[in-house]
């Protein structure tokens, strides 16, 4: 028995923002290996985040880039 497993076809805002998604990553990963090729460090960490319109929380992505070494230095006024 052959079977076909049909998908629910997506909502044009579903199209969108599956695009937008695929476009972003490909600019943050071509932004990340440009830093990597300057000799940045790139940290990584996941942000769990709530919203409204969202039963479970969101998984966000917080990015840092320093020399290596370093630390940034920060000017407590800017605050």
């Amino acid at each position: 028995m052959d079977s076909n497993i049909l998908e629910f076809p997506l909502t044009r805002d579903q199209r969108q923002a599956r695009e937008r998604l695929v476009d972003a990553m490909r600019e943050f990963n071509a932004a990340v290996k440009s830093a990597a090729k300057t000799g940045l460090e790139v940290d990584f960490s996941p942000v769990t985040a709530y919203a409204t319109y969202s039963a479970t929380p969101l998984t966000l992505v917080s990015v840092a880039a320093n020399i290596p070494g370093k630390l940034p230095s920060i000017d407590v006024e800017e605050f």
